[in-house]
């Protein structure tokens, strides 16, 4: 019981991430609360069944993951919006750029992130990119948590943001935008960028400036 009380806690915070899947392209969250809280669920229900497994209760776990993936929808999107995603390398491409062969193993990396304007005021918008990279051996498509956190000083900026997506092999370039808040306060401000897979993951962090 304490096991499973841990997980439904964990799925809690992770849920709280999610926003509307997307494979590619653009969605605004900002408006569509009830999208969020759909996405949210779906996502939740996706994830309390692996922990349900876990626990020998796959249907309590989805049960427990939509309801809270619901809750945690409708309140997400508050500061995140127009994501996109889009590839830049295929599989050849990129498996030229990381010298990669399938002898290697599943390669994931985040080549580069960035905050535009790297300085910004408060209700400005900031555009958070990265580009990651997947690459494995069989060439099978792959899914991901694309995640988001901004903090300052130490703490959360509101609710991360993560997104799951099925891209195929090859190079990728994310984007999200944040909304800064309106009463933020003047300091940089540090923004994680992650990929995760069941294959493992990869971090990169870049900042931006509220004056």
């Amino acid at each position: 019981m304490k096991k499973f009380l841990t997980l439904v806690v964990l799925l809690a915070f992770v849920v709280s991430l999610c926003g509307c899947a997307t494979p590619s392209g653009t969605y605004e969250p900002v408006k569509s609360t009830a999208a969020g809280a759909a996405g949210g669920a779906a996502a939740g229900a996706a994830i309390g069944s692996i922990i349900g497994a876990a626990t020998g209760s796959p249907g309590t776990g989805a049960w427990v993951g939509a309801a809270t993936g619901a809750i945690a929808g409708g309140l997400a999107g508050a500061l995140y919006a127009r994501h996109m995603n889009q590839q830049m390398r295929n599989r050849e491409a990129a498996a030229r750029q990381y010298n990669y062969t399938p002898s290697q193993g599943v390669l994931v990396d985040v080549s580069e992130a960035t905050a535009t304007p790297a300085t910004a005021r408060p209700g400005q918008t900031v555009d958070l990119a990265m580009t990651y990279t997947i690459l494995n051996p069989d060439n099978s498509p792959t899914q991901v948590t694309l995640y988001r956190e901004v903090r300052f000083n130490g703490q959360t900026v509101g609710q991360p943001h993560a997104v799951q997506v099925v891209n195929q092999n090859g190079t990728f370039q994310d984007r999200v935008s944040f909304a800064v808040p309106p009463n933020a306060v003047p300091g940089t401000y540090t923004v994680s960028n992650r990929v995760m897979s069941s294959y493992g993951g990869a971090e990169r962090t870049t900042s931006f400036v509220v004056q």
